[in-house]
């Protein structure tokens, strides 16, 4: 397994390419957006970047914090992880490209807002959340960490939460929303659930 600045650099990588995707649909779509501004959250961003900074740090200022696997299927894990990161990154850029101006860092109905079920939205309502999921699992599989488990475990919570109340606004405010969720997975197009809204 490597370990310290190898964590530490791969994760730094991983969070930059990552950011640098974000900011360049951002920067590319917000200008079409039309009452709602920027789809930024300078909150959520000024939280990501504090968190992307310990999980870098970590690894090499807290060494103990992270599980030292010593056998020769440590570095597997770590290229899974890897492997999780870039699905991840291909993804984010895939649902953003189809997203487009309708992304927002919260939970928020434009006044132009459509429904939008091409890409990988014709196979799941959260492909961007699911995105995140991924990333935040490669993350914990090349550094499994204290701080990096908190960071995937807040990140599954917080993006559970946000897909269900975005369910709920968009399936009361955008026509055709529910017809939509009723041939969707949230998450996983594969997976199949009996109640409404699954999984």
């Amino acid at each position: 397994m490597f370990t310290g600045i190898y964590q530490s650099a791969a994760t730094l990588v991983a969070i930059a390419a990552f950011y640098s995707v974000d900011l360049g649909f951002m920067l590319r779509y917000d200008r079409q957006r039309q009452a709602t501004g920027s789809g930024r959250s300078w909150s959520f961003t000024l939280m990501a970047l504090v968190a992307g900074a310990v999980l870098v740090l970590q690894p090499v200022l807290v060494p103990w914090m992270s599980l030292r696997i010593d056998a020769w299927w440590g570095a597997l894990v770590q290229l899974v992880g890897v492997i999780l990161v870039g699905g991840a990154l291909l993804l984010h850029a895939w649902s953003r490209l189809h997203l487009q101006q309708f992304y927002a860092e919260r939970v928020e109905l434009q006044t132009e807002h459509r429904l939008v079920d091409t890409g990988p939205y014709a196979h799941m309502r959260h492909p961007l959340f699911t995105a995140y999921f991924l990333f935040v699992t490669g993350l914990l599989l090349i550094n499994p960490a204290i701080p990096t488990l908190l960071v995937a475990a807040y990140t599954y919570w917080d993006f559970y939460g946000a897909a269900k109340e975005e369910e709920d606004l968009l399936g009361e405010k955008l026509p055709g929303y529910d017809r939509y969720m009723a041939r969707t997975r949230r998450f996983v197009p594969w997976l199949r659930t009996s109640s409404k809204g699954g999984s």
